[in-house]
């Protein structure tokens, strides 16, 4: 897969990121408030972290299972280590759904609708 799709994924990602912190959240749906982030998170991670890695080492995470094992780490990341870092933070399970959510769409973008190269 050429790094286009991941440059791709990072302006979609940001720009619905945008658009959530500006309209969206304004609305008063708790959809937009609590989760679309958490959506949003983990495409954008893989998206970021495999650009640098294509440009650097020609190489990528695109594997369901490589891509699962990380997504577990940052879910305990996110769910757990922030409870202790954020004064405020609670854990939600839905927000570990969400983060699966995301990874299974970046999964589906770079290996089956953009059939890699």
């Amino acid at each position: 897969m050429e790094n286009k799709t991941n440059i791709v994924i990072l302006v979609v990602v940001l720009a619905v990121y945008g658009l959530n912190q500006l309209v969206l959240k304004n609305l008063g749906i708790p959809f937009f408030n609590n989760y679309l982030n958490d959506l949003l998170a983990v495409p954008l991670f893989f998206a970021l972290i495999n650009s640098i890695s294509l440009y650097r080492s020609n190489m990528q995470v695109t594997s369901l299972k490589y891509l699962t094992l990380i997504t577990i780490f940052l879910s305990f990341l996110g769910e757990y280590i922030a409870i202790f870092l954020r004064p405020g933070s609670v854990s939600d399970w839905w927000d570990v759904v969400c983060y699966f959510i995301g990874m299974f769409v970046y999964y589906l973008i770079t290996n089956i609708i953009v059939k890699p190269i």
